[in-house]
């Protein structure tokens, strides 16, 4: 393997987002790390600027990170906001049949217990029972969001930059996503390589809208945990919801799986490393 340093890496993320990265990357070793910490797979090769990747997940709440496939995800994003959900139910069969192959992929024993009840879910939603689907996925899927939503890593400059930080984050776990997202920032300010974990937790604020169920309260029009948990309704348990609980749960797990299989290859790593 040749030696490459970091620095030859970070040179490469200029070139993550070409049309032609997929040809690029072989032989090409440092853009292949670059692509693979930057972008989630499904992105890979679109050529499409991750801004306009990203407001299809904070506009409209839909999951873009490992789902849906790519050819939709080109679809979506040339889409006008009000009909990219017409956009997925006319292509229901792709990203389900997608979501199926990406929970294949699941086979960490940590994730056994999500992996099975995502599986009942979408065998739930293809019988047409959208609503224990959509239930079903909600329910699997609040604990993911709330994994995505923490903060794996932060370097502090001053103990003063570590007090506000602590300060801003002493609000109620559904808050999480969004002060994540907040914190990551838009557009130039946003740093190449945390483009992926925005990508993750773009459409979790969406899924945890504040809703308490009060008189005369308007139910969020997209997929709610707090709607399907304090008050279920015909009119909010519907297919088109469903499917975006399954997909926020298949992006989550899949990425999740990557996770515990970066843990396992550093723990090798270190194995190996021990015994020089």
């Amino acid at each position: 393997m040749p030696r490459i340093s970091f620095q030859d890496v970070i040179n490469q993320l200029d070139h993550v987002d070409d049309p032609d990265v997929l040809e690029k990357v072989k032989g090409n070793l440092p853009l292949r790390l670059a692509l693979d910490m930057s972008r989630p797979v499904n992105w890979r090769g679109t050529g499409i600027r991750p801004e306009a990747i990203l407001a299809v997940a904070t506009e409209s709440g839909i999951p873009v990170a490992w789902v849906p496939p790519p050819s939709i995800l080109r679809m979506l994003v040339s889409a006008v906001p009000e009909d990219r959900m017409v956009i997925l139910r006319a292509h229901t069969a792709d990203v389900v049949a997608q979501c199926d192959e990406l929970l294949e992929e699941c086979r960490d024993g940590w994730l056994h217990d999500d992996r099975v009840l995502v599986g009942r879910a979408i065998y739930a939603f293809k019988a047409g029972h959208h609503e224990a689907a959509m239930a079903l996925a909600v329910a699997v899927g609040e604990p993911l969001a709330l994994w995505a939503s923490q903060e794996r890593l932060r370097i502090f400059d001053s103990e003063a930059e570590k007090l506000a930080w602590e300060k801003q984050h002493k609000v109620g776990k559904y808050d999480l996503a969004r002060i994540e997202l907040a914190a990551v920032g838009t557009g130039q300010q946003r740093k190449r390589v945390e483009v992926l974990r925005h990508a993750l937790i773009a459409p979790i604020p969406k899924f945890f809208t504040p809703f308490h169920a009060r008189p005369g309260e308007v139910i969020p029009d997209t997929v709610s945990r707090h709607v399907t948990v304090h008050r279920p309704t015909v009119a909010h348990l519907t297919h088109d919801n469903a499917l975006l609980a399954i997909m926020l749960c298949i992006s989550i797990l899949r990425e999740m799986q990557a996770s515990r299989e970066e843990i396992r290859d550093e723990e090798d790593l270190a194995y190996w490393l021990a015994q020089e």
